[in-house]
Order: C-alpha cells, then sequence, then structure tokens
C-alpha cells in the first residue's frame, strides 16, 4: 500500500491579514508608514510566518509608488495655433496638435514630426516614419514626415499650427 501524503491549507497569520487589509486601504503614505512600523513590531515579537514579511514589504513598497503617482490632468483642447506644452511627470496629458516638437540636444533647432507636408526656409525634411521602426505606443506615427527646422522657422511655425512639446523635469 502506497504512502499518501495529505497536504493541510497553509493558514496565514492574523497580523499578516490583518496590514495587508489595511495597507491597500492606504490612501496616504504616511499612514502606509505607519502600517510599516507596524509590521517591524509584530515581526520582531515573531508575529509572521515564514514569507509573510517580505510580501508586506512588497505589498508597503508598490502602495507608496501608487499614493506618489500624481493625478491625471485632462488634456489641453488646442483651440488656436500656438505652442502648448506639457510635462508627463506632472499628470497632464498630451494635447491633440497638428505638430509634435522637441528641441535639439544642443539647443539651436527642433525636431519635428507630422502628418504635414512642410516646405518653408530653415525646414529641412528628415524623412518619413515607418511603422518598423516606431515602438509600439508611437504606431500613430506611422507615415508621419519628420523635420528639423531652425529657431525662427518654428516661430512662424507657431503662428500657423498648434504644436505640442514634451517638457521633462531633471
Amino acid at each position: 500500500m502506497a504512502a499518501t501524503i495529505i497536504q493541510f491549507p497553509q493558514q496565514q497569520s492574523v497580523a499578516f491579514m490583518n496590514l495587508t487589509q489595511l495597507i491597500n486601504l492606504a490612501s496616504d503614505n504616511q499612514v502606509v508608514e505607519e502600517y510599516a512600523e507596524i509590521m517591524a513590531v509584530c515581526h520582531e515579537e515573531g508575529n509572521f510566518k515564514p514569507g509573510e514579511i517580505e510580501t508586506l514589504q512588497e505589498q508597503i513598497r508598490t502602495r507608496r509608488l501608487e499614493n506618489a503617482r500624481p493625478e491625471e490632468k485632462p488634456a489641453v483642447i488646442p483651440e488656436k495655433p500656438g505652442l502648448y506644452c506639457y510635462t508627463p511627470e506632472m499628470g497632464e496629458q498630451k494635447p491633440k496638435c497638428q505638430i509634435e516638437a522637441e528641441r535639439s540636444y544642443y539647443g539651436r533647432h527642433y525636431h519635428i514630426n507630422t502628418p504635414l507636408e512642410l516646405k518653408g526656409r530653415g525646414i529641412k525634411k528628415d524623412g518619413v516614419k515607418e511603422a518598423k521602426n516606431l515602438r509600439p505606443n508611437y504606431q500613430y506615427m506611422d507615415g508621419w514626415f519628420e523635420y528639423t527646422v531652425t529657431e525662427r522657422a518654428f516661430e512662424k511655425l507657431q503662428e500657423q499650427y498648434t504644436i505640442s512639446q514634451e517638457l521633462l523635469l531633471d
């Protein structure tokens, strides 16, 4: 007769279950810090089963990051030609504009992407974007034109078109 192994369901400690529920409800990082201190005291007293403390630490880290994330603000709706800047780190959304621009590395000119064909002084066409060369979140740019424009040409474009520019915090 073969031996049968009976597996009992592994139960979690009461402290672990309570702290898990409290951390899930915490909407402020100050409250999360208090729960982290309670977790440390319970750990010193030996109230956790193996593996529970690591699970709680990961849950606390995740909750801190979620609480630190800014609220997303609705995108600005461009009503007239001009430059519309946005900062994603502050929860701002990219406005729907005719042209997307970014400053060059040395700041002497701009790189712009647009579905429009542009011509004029200070505007140099660099190429056309292809889907195979774009990341998944930039697939909407398939077929768009890439241009390098001088500062003066960029000022002229601002008078005629809506332009979005991403500003990143350092």
